[in-house]
């Protein structure tokens, strides 16, 4: 008995282990010191009051806008910020193109499957069933569950695609298979493998404006691997990286009308938002010069981004809005961020979404 806990106990944390490891790739900068969680009863806070010790201020932003606190998915709508839905295990979720859904990610021992809500955080439908019915924190259960992250609409709203594993582990210890992309219908059905690299995980993707390509996270293996983003041509599979995009980048966002790519890009210890032409090519511009900075969301209206940033002296990621511009030769320029909360603890790779 003692050799098989040994052995449940050893496969469990090498797994844990696998998990954490490209989840920190992917994620790029991502680490803060937690804020407390709003008191129970407290889900909503205006402007200006505090929630379990953060700080909600600023202005009334346009549409709706999802941040994860704490495994909760929250919503920004007007002048207020309210907790939409969550237990704990909530993680990465984003609007349809119509604003009308949201897709998201639950998190459970050894899996994690994506889910769909309506606007209104109401369940509507749980798309992957990578879980297992045996003892939790057993040997058997962990080579019967996968992975399954950070799902993105098609513009058309009829499919996802994900960061997903395409079987359970193998070997002793358990050995996880790489990210790799998938799609699926929203209708029901087996998620599609329509990418995998050797060597290499998949991250956070967005379907370009034609839903014809995704531009996603490609994330070499080892200590060492990079992430840059990749263009995969759906009619043909074939994948390369964003023309003029640097190196490591991450966080993908393009812009309501289409034209920018917005993304993250780290230089030694800093991590700012720069954008480029999503056709590629050009000099990236940056947008934001805060050293923290993550996931950049446009505004409905594209007038605006929102962002998480670490704000000096402190360890936490909390949210951020900038108007943008465009200046003389037609080129995207950020005003100076302003702070929309203090204190939050917001879960930077799950990033944010902004809806009409």
């Amino acid at each position: 008995m003692q050799n098989a806990d040994y052995r449940t106990n050893k496969g469990r944390m090498c797994r844990i282990g696998a998990l954490c490891w490209f989840l920190l790739i992917l994620a790029g900068c991502g680490g803060s010191r937690p804020a407390a969680t709003p008191a129970p009863g407290s889900s909503a806070a205006t402007i200006g009051t505090t929630a379990g010790g953060a700080t909600f201020r600023g202005e009334e932003l346009a549409g709706r806008l999802l941040f994860v606190h704490g495994g909760v998915i929250w919503q920004w709508r007007g002048r207020e910020a309210t907790q939409l839905l969550g237990d704990g295990t909530a993680i990465q979720p984003t609007f349809s193109s119509d604003g009308s859904r949201i897709a998201y990610v639950t998190k459970g021992n050894d899996y994690s499957d994506v889910l769909i809500a309506d606007a209104a955080g109401a369940p509507l439908a749980q798309l992957t069933r990578n879980g297992s019915r045996l003892p939790i924190n057993s040997q058997e259960r962990v080579y019967e569950t996968t992975w399954a992250f950070y799902p993105a609409w098609a513009p058309a709203g009829d499919r996802l695609a994900l960061a997903a594993q395409p079987s359970p582990p193998v070997g002793d210890p358990p050995a996880e298979y790489n990210l790799g992309l998938y799609e699926l219908l929203v209708s029901g059905e087996a998620p599609r493998q329509i990418y995998a690299a050797e060597g290499a995980h998949c991250g956070r993707s967005v379907y370009a404006p034609s839903g014809e390509a995704l531009l996603f996270v490609h994330a070499g293996a080892g200590a060492s691997g990079e992430q840059q983003i990749y263009r995969l041509e759906l009619a043909g599979g074939i994948a390369a990286p964003v023309s003029g995009m640097p190196k490591p980048s991450y966080d993908p966002a393009i812009s309501p009308d289409g034209r920018w790519l917005a993304f993250v890009t780290r230089d030694g210890t800093r991590t700012d938002i720069f954008a480029l032409p999503l056709a590629g090519g050009g000099t990236p511009l940056r947008l934001s010069d805060m050293g923290t900075a993550r996931a950049p969301a446009f505004s409905p209206d594209g007038r605006q981004i929102a962002f998480l940033a670490i704000a000096p002296g402190e360890g936490g990621f909390d949210l951020w809005v900038a108007d943008l511009t465009a200046d003389a030769g037609g080129g995207l320029r950020a005003n100076a961020p302003r702070r929309l909360t203090t204190g939050l603890g917001l879960d930077a790779d799950s990033g944010l979404s902004w809806a009409g």
